[in-house]
């Protein structure tokens, strides 16, 4: 069977067949292997069906990444977008969103996805995500029953159990497709700094050597001290591993190019600006770079950034960087560059191993401990093989090599081999009942319903199937006496507020106390894009810990809710004193180097913070029956929505 001029592998066209015959499938298939033949595939089936295909993934910068490529697929006329920051041509044939998106559309607006055949849901692993994941649960649970479900993922140990969940719920069947054999095979090594590359199957035997190693050394320091002798307990030192070492050994192997993940973006940048001074990669800079360096880091608004610069320094060197806290053009320029295959390294965080399609010959590891937002802990082994997948481009190489850098007395060598002998992680349910969600459903469903519906999460069907009891009462009375309280809900009805608040989706009763009575009619357009902007405040110091004086806009606006206790109790005063100086820095005219140079934020996080806040608006806009407050809140929109901050898919 061929498509799109490919002969099809047999794990594809058995996807295909179940596709044609209408059912759902489940692919669970590694890294590299064509997984997004089988979602344009199903696309064009449902497509000469006369229905709707709707694409999911869990971040924007995927979306966008699909948007662009189905449009060069399908034709612009065809394809559209819709995600937090923008939505073009919504009613399109072939519709690419974020999860979120796709969720809030099956929860409130049902009937604006009546003509959906399909629903791709890309990297459904994200489901084990602590915090997002219920998202993509709901999204399954509450699409109608219509809609065909194509699941994409590397490695779902449970494929067979996430299958039959979906199959009870909807009560079609579910096919479940798995491909464990790459096109190019994995090769896991380490390198622990004696100059020469650990394969995965001796590093058990290294680390039952180490372990000798350090007991020989524990017991001649007791003897030391046996004999009187003042002695200290050798404390084992970091070998001091450097990133550089490995490159060099890579160099020699011919490992480029590489994708060389690191878990701090400021370490990320340090190790790229290091190894383009260092590291004599290219004989001399090819006119593909400098021509992407003209066309995305050449704009007066940003090319005089030091991060800029740096980037087209090592740019020119075939070294380069990627992490979220940089701006669109910038990621944009490296995307291309790499995907030109004119980079010879590239430091990136993990997000670049997210669906995005840019494989390497190698993919290397800084280490194998992250900070997760919480603690250091080791990957688990999705998370490195999401990474370690990238290595091996399907046409191009005969194996893929994957190095992480280990340090023999401070790493649990026995854990790491563990980690990378294979993925065994299953999905699991996360699911969370959010307000929202609460709302919706007692505007739309009798408590029968609601109860049928609570009782079709993953956690409550592996429970049924395990003969446990299920109780999904506790956390909805829970949130209801809270809805009661706040004046959402009254004797089992939605009233105005709570209406309001089922199309609320960020903090939705932060932004309910706020925007929902009269209190806006106090605040100018600059107050609302102030306000937004607290709304969505994440905790992420600069580069001195400087803090924004509080300033006579702050003390007004809290002046002005200081008599809603929920609001002085949920609202982030310390995100409003943050924030209120840089959206007014933006709104009267600054450049965003300016921004950036005296705010000390990276610019990504200042590009987020901006579109998080446009959301917001945008959402109560659609929310509120209020004229007045749409006029103020498009105004406030234009203010902030402007120049490096504006999405565009040019």
């Amino acid at each position: 069977m061929e498509f799109h001029g490919l002969t099809l592998d047999k794990f594809q066209m058995d996807a295909c067949s179940h596709l044609t015959k209408g059912d759902s499938v489940v692919v669970s298939a590694s890294t590299g292997t064509g997984k997004t033949l089988i979602a344009e595939y199903a696309i064009e089936f449902y497509t000469e069906l006369g229905m709707r295909s709707v694409y999911t993934s869990p971040i924007k910068a995927l979306s966008n990444q699909k948007y662009k490529d189905f449009v060069k697929e399908f034709g612009e006329d065809k394809v559209g977008i819709l995600t937090g920051d923008v939505s073009i041509n919504p009613y399109a044939q072939i519709l690419v969103m974020t999860t979120e998106v796709y969720r809030n559309m099956a929860l409130t607006d049902v009937e604006s996805i009546k003509d959906v055949g399909i629903l791709i849901l890309d990297e459904v692993h994200f489901m084990n995500d602590p915090e997002r994941g219920t998202i993509w649960e709901e999204s399954i649970i509450f699409s109608p029953d219509n809609i065909r479900f194509l699941a994409l993922s590397a490695t779902i140990p449970n494929a067979n159990e996430f299958a039959d969940w979906i199959e009870d719920i909807h009560a079609h069947k579910v096919e479940v497709v798995q491909h464990l054999e790459r096109a190019v095979p994995l090769y896991h090594n380490y390198f622990l700094g004696e100059g020469e590359l650990i394969q995965r199957n001796r590093l058990n035997d290294y680390a039952n050597m180490v372990e000798n190693e350090k007991h020989r050394s524990k017991a001649q320091s007791s003897r030391h001290r046996g004999r009187g002798k003042r002695g200290k307990k050798p404390k084992p030192q970091a070998t001091g591993i450097g990133h550089l070492d490995l490159l060099k050994i890579m160099k020699q192997k011919e490992y480029f190019p590489c994708l060389f993940f690191t878990f701090s973006r400021k370490k990320c940048e340090s190790q790229a600006i290091e190894a383009a001074h260092n590291m004599r990669l290219l004989k001399e800079t090819p006119q593909e770079i400098l021509d992407i360096i003209d066309v995305y880091l050449s704009g007066s608004d940003i090319r005089e950034m030091e991060s800029i610069k740096a980037l087209t320094t090592s740019l020119k060197k075939g070294v380069a960087f990627h992490h979220a806290g940089m701006l669109p053009a910038a990621k944009q320029a490296v995307e291309e560059a790499f995907g030109q295959n004119l980079i010879k390294v590239l430091y990136a965080t993990e997000t670049f191993a997210v669906g995005i399609n840019y494989p390497a010959r190698a993919v290397a590891f800084e280490g194998m401990r992250k900070y997760d937002g919480k603690y250091f802990r080791y990957l688990n082994s999705k998370e490195y093989f999401q990474m370690a997948g990238r290595a091996g481009r399907r046409g191009m190489d005969d194996k893929g090599i994957v190095v992480a850098i280990v340090d023999k007395w401070q790493d649990d060598l026995k854990e790491i081999s563990r980690l990378t002998k294979e993925d065994k992680i299953p999905i699991y349910s996360q699911f969370q009942l959010s307000y929202n969600t609460v709302l919706n459903l007692v505007d739309k469903h009798s408590k029968r319903e609601i109860k049928q519906i609570l009782e079709r999460s993953f956690e409550s069907f592996r429970k049924k199937m395990s003969g446990r009891k299920v109780n999904v009462w506790t956390s909805w009375y829970n949130r209801l006496r809270t809805l009661e309280r706040l004046g959402h809900v009254e004797n089992g009805v939605l009233t105005r507020k709570g209406s309001f608040t089922t199309k609320i989706f960020t903090e939705e009763l932060v932004t309910a106390e706020l925007f929902h009575d009269n209190k806006w009619r106090g605040w100018s357009e600059l107050d609302l894009a102030c306000l937004a902007s607290a709304i969505t405040y994440e905790i992420r110091h600069n580069r001195r810990g400087k803090r924004p004086e509080k300033g006579k806009r702050f003390h007004r606006l809290v002046s002005s809710i200081s008599k809603n206790d929920y609001l002085m109790r949920n609202l982030s005063l310390n995100g409003m004193a943050s924030r209120i100086p840089i959206v007014e820095s933006w709104s009267r005219g600054w450049t965003f180097a300016e921004l950036v140079d005296e705010y000390e934020l990276a610019e990504g996080d200042l590009i987020r913070l901006f579109r998080q806040a446009i959301d917001v608006l945008e959402q109560v806009k659609r929310a509120t029956d209020q004229e007045e407050l749409k006029d103020k809140i498009s105004l406030a929109i234009s203010m902030v929505d402007k120049d490096v901050v504006s999405v565009t898919f040019d």
